[in-house]
């Protein structure tokens, strides 16, 4: 019997939160670091990696929906004890994200000139974000899978092995960067292309050990063929339930770019510094909250399959406290601390007084942001995906989008901040009801 169907539900969300932690400042490491060398051959190459990001993070969104929908299959399969469920789906979810990542990575890769000039490359930097995106797309199952097969060995209640992975492919990748962007000895210097080639053998490498560990360690990986009607009721299950996850990755650029115009429109070139200043510390604030949120999947996932009904609501109740708290606490350290905070940053006065402006006003919807995070999780792994795609579509459309608008009409760049703060608390609150609601319906 798994070890998440017993115990007391606050030792294990602690214990699955704490090592994933570490992985979350991994990934944060290796996504940092290819910007961080590239900053170093010139302004032309790091424009360039600014127009992949948008693109990348799109192409992303397909191993968070597969990740997703697999995930929440598999841990409420293994605490049914359904273990030939559990290694079908990881089977089938690894199939179908090499497939799907193949198909779009081919379109993408015959698409590079008229999507990035679309978005405004041209010339020489248009040049770099093609070699840059051309050994992408040629490895993007490698860049892909990894999220994948990680959040399989997550549904398994292990965290601390995809941890090691994360810190190990990070690792690597600091050391490939420096050699292939900048080049050392025999090996030629390939500029911002080596970052891209770092960035697919180090994700390549890290797959090939979730995929080992998933077979040797976990015995989940079924290596006999399934059926075609098998296998497209397989896929068709996990795309179900992957849709809302994938759409709110893809939603996330789409909403940064619109209030990070409307920050231009208000504040100029300083605004738009002080909301990306704002949302990079904002990120290095979240990694206790996403490393929760992927804590919340096996623990409810497998209770759920284990009709131990009662953990799923005390975990639902856990995690609207804990937001309340996080979020508090957020904001005692940052009325204090944002202005230090911010010049660790920028040296510009504007830009450290609007970015401390942003980080004080948009901690107060912080509390919104956790709760509308974390049971959208909490009802993914109970597979129930439509209440997760009206908590995001809501959150982005009705919220966040209008309610920054007429912020910044009104009252300028702290408007826009309000705004955004006010949009995170009203799709808190309709997680909150909207998760209560569909639980009482499902009779948990």
């Amino acid at each position: 019997m798994s070890t998440l169907l017993q115990g007391d539900v606050k030792d294990h969300l602690l214990r699955l939160t704490l090592p994933t932690i570490a992985g979350t400042f991994a990934m944060m490491v290796f996504n940092l670091t290819d910007t961080f060398f590239v900053s170093r051959l010139g302004t032309e190459e790091l424009a360039a990696m600014g127009f992949t990001f948008s693109v990348v993070m799109i192409v992303g969104a397909l191993s968070i929906g597969f990740s997703t929908g697999a995930a929440s299959i598999i841990s409420r399969a293994l605490g049914a004890k359904n273990l030939p469920l559990a290694r079908r789906t990881v089977s089938d979810g690894l199939v179908l994200t090499i497939l799907g990542t193949i198909v779009v990575s081919t379109a993408g890769y015959f698409s590079i000139t008229p999507i990035f000039t679309m978005l405004g490359a041209e010339g020489q930097v248009l040049a770099l974000v093609q070699g840059y995106m051309q050994v992408w797309f040629l490895g993007a199952v490698f860049a892909i899978l990894p999220p994948v097969s990680d959040s399989c060995l997550r549904a398994a209640g292990d965290m601390v092995r995809p941890v090691m992975v994360m810190i190990c492919c990070a690792i690597l990748n600091v050391g490939l960067d420096a050699l292939l962007i900048f080049g050392w000895g025999p090996v030629p210097a390939f500029g911002i292309k080596g970052a891209a080639i770092a960035t697919v053998i180090a994700r390549g490498t890290g797959a090939a050990a979730s995929l080992f560990l998933l077979h040797f360690q976990h015995h989940l990986i079924d290596w006999k063929p399934a059926g075609i009607r098998q296998l497209l009721t397989s896929w068709k299950n996990i795309i179900l339930l992957g849709i809302p996850a994938a759409l709110t990755q893809a939603l996330t650029p789409l909403a940064q770019g619109f209030y990070i115009r409307l920050a231009a429109g208000v504040g100029g070139v300083h605004a738009v510094a002080a909301m990306a200043t704002g949302t990079r510390i904002e990120m290095i604030v979240f990694m206790i909250s996403m490393s929760y949120s992927m804590a919340i999947v096996p623990f409810v996932g497998q209770n759920f399959g284990a009709n131990a009904h009662e953990r799923v609501q005390e975990t639902r109740r856990i995690s609207i406290r804990f937001a309340l708290m996080y979020a508090g606490i957020t904001l005692l350290i940052m009325v204090p601390a944002a202005p230090w905070i911010s010049k660790a940053f920028s040296d510009d006065p504007d830009v450290v007084r609007m970015s401390s402006r942003y980080l004080i006003i948009a901690t107060l919807g912080h509390a919104g942001l956790h709760i509308s995070s974390w049971m959208s999780q909490l009802l993914n792994a109970t597979g129930k995906p439509k209440p997760v795609l009206l908590i995001n579509l809501c959150r982005v459309f009705f919220f966040i989008i209008p309610f920054s608008y007429i912020g910044s009409r009104l009252y300028g760049f702290n408007g826009l901040v309000a705004g955004l703060a006010l949009g995170n608390l009203c799709s808190g609150i309709l997680a909150y009801h909207l998760t209560r609601c569909v639980l009482r319906r499902s009779k948990i």
